[in-house]
C-alpha cells in the first residue's frame, strides 16, 4: 500500500466512515471549508484552507474533487488550483491525490464483502464516478487460487 492510501485508510478508520463518506465533513474535520463556484474550466481549486468547488458538477464528481484537494492540503504543501493537462504540479503529487481519493471514498473491503461485481455497483454505493472506481480482487491468503 503506498502512502497516498496509507493516509487516507487511516483517516477514514480515524473519523469511523464506511459507504458513501460526505467528503464536506472530511474536509471540515480536516480544517477546510468548501464553498460551491462559478468555474467554467476548472473543477476546484484549493487555497489557504479554502476549497472551491465547481457548481457544475455533479454530487459523485463533486464528492471525488473535494478528496482530492484534501489530499493536496495533507500531503503537498502550498495552494493548488485542479489543471489536469495544464498544471505547474509534478505528475506524482497528481497521482497521490488520486490515490488518496480513491482510498478515502471507496473502501475495497468493504465493496468486496458486499459482493459487488460490476464497478458500476461499486459507484453506486460509494457515490462516486463510475470512471474512477478500479477494485482488486483479493487472492486467498493460503495461496490457494483454485
Amino acid at each position: 500500500m503506498n502512502r497516498a492510501r496509507r493516509r487516507a485508510v487511516t483517516l477514514r478508520r480515524k473519523l469511523g466512515l464506511h459507504g458513501r463518506v460526505d467528503a464536506v465533513a472530511v474536509a471540515n474535520a480536516c480544517g477546510l471549508e468548501v464553498w460551491p463556484w462559478d468555474f467554467e474550466v476548472q473543477r476546484e481549486m484549493q487555497i489557504d484552507g479554502q476549497i472551491a468547488v465547481a457548481k457544475r458538477l455533479d454530487p459523485e464528481w463533486r464528492r471525488w474533487v473535494i478528496a482530492h484537494a484534501v489530499a493536496h492540503r495533507l500531503m503537498h504543501p502550498g495552494n493548488h488550483i485542479e489543471q489536469r493537462d495544464h498544471t505547474d504540479l509534478p505528475r506524482p503529487w497528481e497521482r497521490e491525490a488520486e490515490e488518496f481519493a480513491h482510498a478515502l471514498l471507496i473502501d475495497e473491503d468493504e465493496a468486496l464483502d458486499e459482493g459487488f461485481t460490476y464497478a458500476w455497483e461499486v459507484a453506486e454505493h460509494f457515490g462516486v464516478p463510475g470512471e474512477v472506481v478500479r477494485v482488486q480482487a483479493r487472492l486467498p491468503e493460503n495461496g490457494d487460487t483454485s
